[in-house]
């Protein structure tokens, strides 16, 4: 029991002045995992009670700056080490410290819990598959732009960032900790463990999230909320914000992955968009001409250009005529 009080004190005073190692961080989420305290051992609610109070006006003190911590650190490790339920207290002491002591633009302390260090994903012409710290993988596809925030990703919680583009999510399960996608326009996407799809580039009207597998949440910025289950998509206005509820084959939208590009109800503008990611080629169109065209169908990225303009011109009533790098579209 001794060597308990001795260790766990020591850890409590590298907490206090932010000085733990990674071997020290693993020690105390086991700590925090394995503690088991019979009946006898368990704090009363008095001594609770006493111990959140002096433990939290010590630490108050700590992040306000006062001089008077060193004076009196001794008084918050007597009240812990003190105890003879030693595992309780140490929960007690690190719920505190991960609330009072938690990050802030006015605060230089380190979260000690964090494990990854800010990371930015990016593709251009290629896909990428990326493995989170969580097990969780990301399939990023062209043009997009995927980050992590160290403050926001570690074993309390994970946010990410879909800053541009589009990309597959399939989320490692973790009921203590939701997943949460933000992009554009003040959307978030909520999951537990679930595989989903987001499209949100800048260039296209709208975002659409549809769901694979499991149920997702979407919020937007005036904390409207949507649920979606499999098979079922919602498409947000980037200039309206609204949701609109539709159906989808989930498994087909998400198979740009294997190369094929599925054009669900898709106007003119998310063709050319396309177009431009495969082929690199721009297409020029009267927007007039074809605002109340919206088209279903699809094409492999092996497909021919020729072969995939020949379809668009049949949907659409149209012509095509290649010139350089630019494709003519009339009617």
């Amino acid at each position: 029991m001794n060597n308990k009080r001795i260790l766990i004190k020591g850890l409590l005073r590298k907490m206090e002045s932010n000085d733990l190692s990674e071997k020290e961080v693993s020690l105390i989420r086991n700590l925090k995992r394995n503690s088991k305290t019979s009946e006898a051992g368990k704090l009363s609610k008095r001594e609770l009670n006493r111990a959140v109070k002096r433990n939290k006006e010590l630490l108050l003190k700590k992040r306000n700056g006062s001089t008077e911590v060193k004076k009196n650190s001794k008084l918050g490790y007597r009240i812990i080490i003190g105890s003879a339920a030693a595992s309780a207290a140490i929960i007690l002491v690190l719920t505190l410290y991960n609330y009072f002591l938690k990050p802030s633009n006015n605060l230089g302390y380190e979260y000690a819990q964090n494990y990854i260090e800010d990371q930015r994903y990016s593709t251009e012409k290629d896909l990428k598959e990326i493995t989170l710290p969580d097990g969780s993988t990301v399939f990023m596809n062209r043009e997009t732009s995927f980050s992590l925030r160290k403050e926001s990703f570690n074993e309390y919680t994970r946010e990410v960032w879909l800053d541009e583009g589009e990309a597959f999510f399939n989320i490692t399960k973790d009921e203590s900790r939701p997943f949460i996608v933000h992009t554009s326009n003040g959307i978030s996407t909520q999951v537990l463990g679930t595989s989903f799809n987001i499209k949100s580039y800048s260039n296209l009207s709208n975002q659409v999230i549809s769901v694979n597998t499991g149920r997702v949440q979407v919020i937007n910025e005036n904390e409207d909320k949507i649920i979606l289950d499999p098979n079922y998509k919602v498409t947000i206005s980037n200039s309206a914000g609204q949701f609109e509820l539709g159906t989808t084959d989930a498994e087909a939208v998400s198979d740009w992955r294997s190369g094929r590009i599925v054009f669900e109800n898709a106007p003119i503008s998310e063709v050319a968009f396309r177009i431009k990611q495969v082929y690199n080629l721009e297409m020029v169109y009267d927007e007039t001409s074809f605002g109340d065209d919206f088209i279903y169908t699809f094409f492999t990225t092996t497909s021919s250009i020729d072969n995939v303009l020949t379809a668009i011109c049949k949907l659409t009533k149209s012509t095509y005529k290649i010139e350089g790098s630019q494709i003519f579209l009339t009617k």
